[in-house]
């Protein structure tokens, strides 16, 4: 296809002279000057130079670690990074007396906000707390004494100024975050891209480059890793597209506000910080939004669930994601409303749910009006569920109903696993159960007699669930086809478009 600019070149010279010459005749004012392009090198206070340029200037940062910097735009303003360039919260660490078994840095007084410190899982008694300690870009584990110090774990003495770190930092780079976020602000239409983002000190639930209170952000093409608290943060209007957000602390992404787009992104690993995910965590979540879109992400291996929906989410579309193997369930969408979610391939998640109808696949919790349909979903052999729905008595409470689940290509390879509806109400039981729908569903499992769907607070095999008016139009195949390995795919770059 001709694009507009390929026209232009071989348009005849007469054109071309006619157009130049009426543009010579406008005042300077009236021409659409190209910004300008300022050059941003490792050790410049970036924003200073923020401060003395208009909005809409772009701003290249060159390669090299610009460190410690915490940026906040102006309209409309470009921020993008040449080949090398890192955005780091981090300050090296250089200077260490060894004291027996430990080594130890002097005179760090950074002491981040500590934020929902209660949900910490054990093992992790500083997870709220928001320095990391990195060798070699590992994070390691922040322990709760200076006795628990080891190989692997090091410990901040606040009151001393003092980190402890467990293993010899000869001939390695060590690091701790220091500044809490990258990027933030109230500024319209900001575009950050080809940077890679780590190290900030942000607290849990908070955001290295916080995207929620500026409209029209676009955030593309960056490596968001090793944040303690969350990769990224959208907003109202926000374009998160084709970054790798990788081995954050809290979660990947958040988000809340309206018209929202999240995708082509990789999310993985993200968790580390030991937060209770069953609480919020892993892959990323978005709150009391409207009609946001989260489309051909590659969400896998995150502590926590993989796509979390969560408080007064209203017709959120998750469609055409690749969600395999995160703790908790694949795609979760709680106490909301009115959702969709369709075409994904959701497969090998839920191995550290904590049972009874949790680490699902896909869950609809306490939530109406969810279509599921067109989704590959897999439930591997050993743990997991297929597709839950769950009601439970939480405020505002009404019974979770009006969902349907339909058109799905459904493996069982787990006797043990879930399909239906269950609420906690014992009175809601014929309510939930009449309230929801199963209907053209593809199944394969092991024996028609195993009884993998619950429905009106009974378990029920093949014949049962569809003596119960449901799973009409569905078929159930007795033969489980060969387990394939996933991995994300070279995912071109994603077109803005609904």
């Amino acid at each position: 296809m001709n694009t507009g600019s390929a026209c232009r070149r071989h348009a005849p010279r007469p054109a071309r002279l006619a157009v130049a010459v009426l543009l010579a005749g406008l005042p300077t004012t009236a021409l659409a000057a190209e910004p300008a392009t300022v050059a941003l090198r490792p050790g410049t206070d970036i924003q200073a130079v923020v401060d003395r340029h208009p909005a809409g200037t772009r701003f290249r940062l060159e390669a090299g670690v610009h460190r410690l910097q915490s940026i906040v735009p102006k309209n409309d303003t470009l921020f993008e990074g040449a080949p090398g360039a890192v955005l780091s919260g981090a300050r090296r660490l250089t200077a260490f007396v060894r004291r027996g078994s430990v080594w130890v840095a002097r005179g760090q007084t950074q002491e981040g906000r500590v934020n929902a410190a209660e949900f910490c899982r054990s093992g992790f008694p500083r997870c709220a707390r928001p320095e990391d300690l990195f060798i070699d870009d590992t994070p390691m584990r922040h322990v709760g004494s200076r006795s628990a110090v080891g190989p692997g774990r090091w410990f901040f003495d606040y009151d001393a100024d003092e980190i402890l770190i467990g293993d010899d930092p000869a001939g390695r780079t060590v690091e701790t975050s220091v500044t809490p976020r990258a990027f933030g602000g109230t500024a319209s239409g900001v575009v950050i891209r080809n940077l890679t983002i780590e190290k900030y000190a942000a607290p849990i639930q908070a955001a290295a480059v916080d995207a929620e209170f500026g409209p029209g952000w676009t955030v593309r093409n960056n490596v968001l890793r090793l944040n303690h608290g969350v990769g990224v943060n959208a907003g109202n209007g926000s374009r998160i597209l084709d970054n790798r957000i990788l081995d954050n602390g809290h979660a990947g992404f958040s988000g809340s506000g309206t018209d929202f787009l999240i995708a082509g992104n990789e999310i993985a690993r993200n968790g580390y910080a030991g937060v209770d995910f069953h609480w919020e965590g892993g892959g990323g979540k978005v709150t009391e939004s409207d009609g946001g879109l989260i489309r051909s992400n590659c969400v896998h291996d995150n502590v926590g669930a993989g796509i979390w929906a969560d408080i007064d989410v209203r017709r959120l579309v998750i469609e055409d994601n690749l969600v395999f193997g995160n703790a908790d369930n694949g795609i979760t969408y709680e106490i909301s409303y009115d959702g969709v979610i369709r075409n994904n391939r959701v497969a090998d998640n839920g191995q550290r749910g904590q049972g009874w109808f949790w680490g699902a696949q896909i869950l609809i919790s306490s939530a109406r009006g969810v279509k599921v349909y067109g989704n590959d979903i897999d439930v591997p052999n050993g743990y997991g569920n297929a597709v839950t729905v769950v009601s439970q008595d939480r405020a505002p409470y009404t019974p979770a109903v009006g969902n349907e689940i339909f058109d799905n290509r459904i493996v069982i390879r787990n006797a043990d696993a879930r399909v239906g509806a269950v609420t906690d109400v014992d009175t809601d039981n014929a309510v939930v159960a009449a309230g929801n729908r199963l209907f053209g569903n593809r199944y394969h499992l092991a024996d028609l007699t195993e009884r993998v769907w619950f429905w009106n607070d009974a378990e029920a095999d093949w014949n049962a669930i569809r003596a119960q008016g449901q799973e009409t139009g569905s078929i159930a195949h007795t033969d489980i086809p060969q387990k394939t390995p996933l991995s994300c795919p070279s995912v071109p770059p994603t077109m803005d478009a609904r």
